[in-house]
């Protein structure tokens, strides 16, 4: 009870920081928003759409789920949608509620914790290697290959599975050493999503900040680490849903420790990135499903 009045307290004390400022960076979005390049934001969409199916595509794999694609992709996408709700168990919750009886829920469970490690490692990996590769463009690429054996290490069940099955209270709960997926990835494979999930999450920073702002490359890759790291800030803090309100104080934050750019810009920025990321999810969690449910029906004719 105590956790959930804490968490309700910082969700209504994030909005109230949300208005503050947008109210302190209305003119900087008012530009923004009248600078909006139509053919950038397109490739937004789709480099976000790249990485997005990616994972399903490797949540799919993960919880062996055989030919339903429109199962699982209905679980991902909207369990994408289901994470703006308060507490962290909601997208879990609606993904069992889709779930078919082949699948068990300890593959759902291990499939969302392959996409969380895979997710942590591409942003930190690339968001380290942008913040050095202005020092050294060999360091940068030494950081890229550390995250590739990590992320080789996230994708195998042989290493991954079994930490979970060792040191996390969900593999009790959910009798995760038992259910455990008989799919595995091959090395390459793995590999290729790790650089893949990289060159789409770079992207689709890049997109976004020259849809509404004029930066140069450097610039934007600078800024394409900062908005990583606070990607990474709202993961750790577990209470605020989908780091609402984190993520933003975190990214202006590091913006006027390290660069010269005014509090406004950032504040524009970190308002801009949410807003575009909550309207992707909207539309990836209806377009997607509709798309695929419609493969799957024309293959069974």
């Amino acid at each position: 009870m105590i956790q959930r009045r804490y968490s309700s307290t910082l969700i209504v004390v994030a909005i109230l920081a949300a208005a503050l400022l947008v109210y302190s960076a209305y003119d900087e979005l008012i530009e923004a928003i009248g600078n909006a390049s139509i053919l950038f934001l397109g490739l937004l969409y789709f480099a976000t759409l790249a990485q997005n199916v990616t994972l399903w595509l490797v949540f799919h794999a993960s919880v062996d789920a055989g030919d339903l694609y429109l199962d699982t992709a209905k679980m991902h996408f909207g369990g994408q949608v289901a994470k703006y709700l308060p507490g962290k168990i909601w997208g879990l919750v609606y993904q069992a509620t889709l779930k078919s009886d082949s699948v068990p829920l300890g593959h759902i469970v291990q499939g969302n914790i392959v996409l969380y490690a895979l997710g942590v490692v591409s942003v930190v990996f690339s968001s380290l290697a942008l913040i050095v590769y202005p020092i050294s463009l060999l360091i940068a690429v030494v950081v890229l290959f550390a995250g590739a054996v990590l992320s080789a290490f996230c994708m195998s069940s042989d290493h991954l599975y079994r930490l979970i099955q060792r040191f996390s209270r969900l593999s009790a709960r959910f009798e995760l050493s038992n259910a455990a997926p008989r799919t595995d990835f091959s090395v390459p494979t793995r590999i290729g999503v790790y650089f893949a999930l990289i060159l789409t999450y770079v992207l689709s920073n890049v997109f976004l900040l020259n849809s509404f702002f004029d930066f140069d490359i450097h610039q934007a890759l600078r800024l394409s680490a900062y908005l990583g790291i606070a990607w990474l800030a709202g993961i750790i803090v577990a209470i605020s849903p989908s780091g609402f309100g984190v993520r933003e104080v975190v990214f202006i934050g590091i913006g006027q420790v390290s660069d010269e750019n005014s509090f406004e810009l950032y504040a524009s920025i970190a308002i801009v990135a949410r807003v575009i990321q909550v309207m992707q999810d909207l539309l990836s969690a209806f377009l997607v499903p509709g798309i695929v449910g419609l493969f799957v029906n024309r293959s069974r004719r």
